[in-house]
């Protein structure tokens, strides 16, 4: 399939777009409609977790039905429902009995299965069986190839869903059993999570009593436009000190709470951060992408409420550092003031003197916001003070000519 160029901002707004209709027709699943998205764009397997009966498959289904396939040939989705009686034939295809027969390995045909398939969802994933769990899932999902004969085939793959209705035990709980284990191994290899909640508001179970099953949204997304955003992940930029913070992040959830994040998904995470500058149209990572480590930085239920307040916390730090600077620039302008009124009356009056101190402080005062935020247009309250701060220079340049 030839994939053509198109311009990130359509493709932005269209994926603007499919977020709204989605977060207009169910409601209080904004984060819901955006991890999906976000795997998308990334390539991310990502997996719904919630009580049965909360729409996780309707939505996901919905995200589906929104991609045009028509000009794809192959298999461009794939979609199961796990349990006890789904085999392997039933996920990777049936097994060429004739092959077989001649080597005694089991070869399968597997167009139309998952390992031929662009987007596949699967849904009740933890209701997985040994046999379907041991025959080269992980591998499709970790690797993108499985083991077919005496072949590595490549698989297609490039967005796993899921959802199930329970989280799998930890194995520090002490009732956490053989299969239990199993499904954390399966659990982990999902870079993006996301807890789906029953609706708390009641104006919005009324609403959801008298919504429109039969509402659409205009807006289709091509499957190309689809792999190209995909494509473009590796051109993303992503700043030193962007990274930094996912580092200091991490490092603050495993030495004040204990939540481990490993190396592995620390790292695979940035593609989740350049997602989210891909969606609001950039090709470069700010500190806001950072909200996008709320899918992938938790493990259990309870680490979601500690991991996000570190996510805004950080988030949030160029408006604390900005009324820091303010401070500071208020200390040195007001330090000019009182020098020059304390003195002015004095015979070894010199106002140069003092201008000339009050301008080395405000530039290294600059020079301190720069090297933090560079550049300050992306930090719109850091921008504010640094350009005060420059306005304050060139005003005292004038100044201390009319002393």
């Amino acid at each position: 399939m030839t994939i053509q160029k198109y311009e990130l901002k359509d493709l932005s707004v269209k994926f603007k777009d499919i977020l709204h209709y989605i977060n207009s027709k169910y409601y209080e699943i904004e984060d819901f409609s955006l991890c999906i998205l976000l795997s998308m764009i990334s390539r991310t397997h990502m997996i719904a977790l919630g009580q049965p009966g909360i729409a996780k498959s309707a939505i996901l289904r919905e995200i589906v039905d929104l991609i045009d396939f028509s000009n794809y040939e192959g298999t461009p989705y794939f979609q199961i429902q796990m349990g006890a009686d789904i085999s392997p034939n039933n996920v990777l295809g049936s097994p060429d009995i004739e092959f077989y027969k001649k080597h005694g390995i089991i070869k399968r045909n597997y167009t139309g299965f998952l390992p031929d398939a662009i987007i596949a969802f699967c849904s009740e994933f933890y209701r997985i069986n040994d046999q379907v769990a041991n025959s080269g899932i992980l591998t499709i999902m970790n690797e993108g190839e499985f083991k077919n004969g005496t072949e590595i085939v490549k698989a297609k793959l490039r967005f796993l869903m899921a959802d199930t209705n329970f989280f799998p035990k930890q194995p520090d709980d002490l009732d956490a059993e053989d299969d239990d284990l199993r499904l954390q191994a399966l659990h982990d290899r999902f870079l993006a999570r996301i807890l789906v909640k029953p609706l708390k508001d009641k104006s919005n179970k009324v609403k959801m009593i008298l919504m429109d099953d039969h509402k659409h949204s205009d807006t289709r997304l091509l499957l190309e436009e689809v792999i190209y955003m995909q494509e473009l992940i590796d051109q993303v930029k992503l700043p030193e000190k962007i990274a930094m913070h996912m580092v200091d992040i991490s490092e603050k959830l495993q030495i004040d709470k204990e939540i481990f994040i490993s190396p592995r998904r620390l790292k695979n995470s940035r593609n989740l951060v350049k997602a989210h500058a891909l969606l609001n149209n950039r090709m470069y990572c700010t500190i806001d992408d950072l909200l996008a480590l709320k899918f992938s930085f938790w493990q259990k239920e309870e680490d979601i409420n500690v991991v996000n307040d570190l996510i805004y916390d950080t988030m949030n730090l160029p408006i604390k550092d900005a009324e820091k600077f303010n401070d500071m620039f208020f200390s040195i302008t007001k330090e000019i003031e009182t020098n020059i009124e304390n003195t002015k009356t004095l015979p070894n009056f010199d106002p140069d003197k003092i201008f000339k101190q009050g301008l080395k402080d405000l530039e290294k005062l600059l020079e301190r916001i720069s090297l933090k935020y560079s550049p300050v247009s992306e930090y719109p309250a850091v921008e504010k003070i640094y350009n005060a701060v420059q306005d304050e220079i060139k005003e005292i340049a004038v100044r201390k000519y009319l002393v």
